[in-house]
């Protein structure tokens, strides 16, 4: 980062690539926030929808700054733009078809503030639909443990919040993220390397050298639709850089042996959902997944059996009960597109 940094600002970066249909109320939630000392840095990728004319609109608001790029280069390349323009003592990356309630950065910069040792601070997200109904939150998707831990705001010590990373993105999108400027310049940019789970590595290399606060309240509207990433990425992708991810992370961390048995069983009954499934793109897909299992914890190979055991016990028991579809893939974390259909 380049730029000098101002003190108690916040640098908003907004990474636009079409969703134009909800690009507006994702600028009118930034410019209503309750923090007034905020930066709103526009990064149009190359929208093939009229997200430019949409944005045009806002270009004389003296907090906002608009940069139409004049080749398409993907979310991570948008947003590490973005961050190096910015001039904030915080960032945070505000994804083009999110909003959000309008204390959400008082809220999470107050966090960062009475929390030194947090790099990040996250707040809780409702979901909504392409209509704007809520359909849910991401809290109570989550694990048992990491609900108990988070009933409340909280300071999660960075080696917890790794073990939360290692079961699922427990962070639902970075929309809902606030990072000191210190912390990224720490850390380094997003990775080029992940097309899908560029953010989640971003977390662990964070939970890795610094605590994370947790904000129990709804704050951001994480949006879902139809063009999801599992929608649009083929699984190769997607379980490919998962794989590669977690069992790399997992060697990173000291877990005891219990904590590395259950973490194995977990990635293989994720693999087995993917297996077990109508279509046959889990068998056809069998030879490149097993090859990277077996380069990055050959050892986990030897409890797939049991994730295979426990996803046709879950199977047949959604059939005992008169589901006669199989029901969908548990997915560590859903995902949306962006350019090329990665994201």
């Amino acid at each position: 980062m380049s730029v000098a940094m101002k003190p108690g600002l916040v640098s908003v970066v907004v990474t636009s690539y079409n969703h134009a249909g909800f690009l507006e109320r994702r600028m009118d939630s930034l410019i209503s926030q309750t923090y007034q000392d905020i930066e709103i840095l526009v990064i149009d990728d190359c929208s093939t929808e009229n997200n430019v004319e949409i944005l045009r609109r806002y270009e004389s608001h003296p907090k906002i700054q608009l940069l139409l790029r004049k080749q398409n280069g993907g979310v991570v390349s948008a947003t590490n733009q973005g961050i190096e323009m910015s001039s904030g003592e915080f960032v945070i990356i505000a994804q083009c078809d999110d909003d959000c309630d309008p204390r959400m950065i008082e809220r999470l910069v107050g966090a960062l503030k009475s929390h030194p040792t947090a790099g990040i601070a996250f707040c809780r997200s409702q979901l909504v639909d392409q209509n704007d109904q809520v359909i849910g939150d991401d809290y109570s998707t989550r694990e048992r443990s990491f609900r108990k831990r988070c009933t409340t705001d909280v300071v999660v010590r960075g080696a917890e919040m790794s073990r939360f990373l290692l079961h699922s993105c427990v962070i639902p999108n970075m929309s809902a993220l606030l990072m000191r400027r210190d912390c990224l310049a720490a850390v380094g940019a997003l990775s080029g390397a992940y097309a899908v789970c560029w953010d989640w590595e971003l977390f662990f290399r964070v939970a890795a050298r610094y605590d994370v606060s947790y904000v129990a309240e709804p704050l951001n509207r994480f949006r879902q639709h139809k063009n999801t990433i599992r929608s649009v990425t083929k699984n190769r992708v997607i379980y490919g850089e998962m794989f590669r991810l977690l069992l790399g992370q997992s060697k990173a961390l000291d877990l005891t042996l219990i904590e590395r048995c259950r973490f194995r069983t977990r990635i293989m009954f994720l693999w087995a959902v993917h297996l077990i499934s109508p279509s046959w793109s889990g068998l056809k897909n069998f030879p490149y997944h097993a090859s990277l299992v077996f380069r990055y914890d050959s050892l986990a190979l030897l409890f797939l059996w049991l994730g295979l055991v426990l996803r046709a016990t879950q199977v047949l028991g959604k059939l005992v009960l008169g589901r006669q579809r199989l029901p969908a893939l548990p997915h560590p974390r859903a995902r949306r597109s962006h350019t090329a259909g990665l994201r």
